[in-house]
């Protein structure tokens, strides 16, 4: 299967509810959103177990073409976090963002893409 893709959701003065503008993440073969210099990503665990997300980089630098690490971080069980915004440097070949989900087999885990 391909990455689910994402569409970002405007932010505005009023606020925005985040769990009314959540999408279920495919946790198996993983979310991308197209990139730009300001996105950012929420995420929220709702299993009772911690997962990992992984924000992979593409790019690699200097002569011995080093890679660059990846981004992410692991979000606690029935915790949420928000990450971003994302430098050039998260950008695939394709212009988006690629976003993993690692974890023990977590069921209830939604993501959000916020501009």
């Amino acid at each position: 299967m391909a990455r689910t893709a994402l569409t970002a959701v405007a932010s505005s003065e009023d606020g925005i509810d985040l769990t009314a503008v959540d999408t279920a993440a495919e946790l198996t073969d993983g979310n991308s959103f197209m990139w730009t210099k300001d996105r950012r990503v929420w995420i929220l665990n709702g299993d009772d177990a911690s997962i990992t997300v992984t924000f992979p980089t593409p790019q690699t630098v200097g002569r011995g073409n080093r890679a660059i690490a990846d981004g992410g971080g692991t979000i606690a069980a029935a915790g949420h976090k928000l990450f971003g915004p994302f430098g050039p440097e998260f950008r695939q070949a394709d212009g988006t963002v690629h976003i993993n989900f690692a974890g023990t087999t977590p069921t209830s885990v939604t993501v959000a893409v916020l501009d």
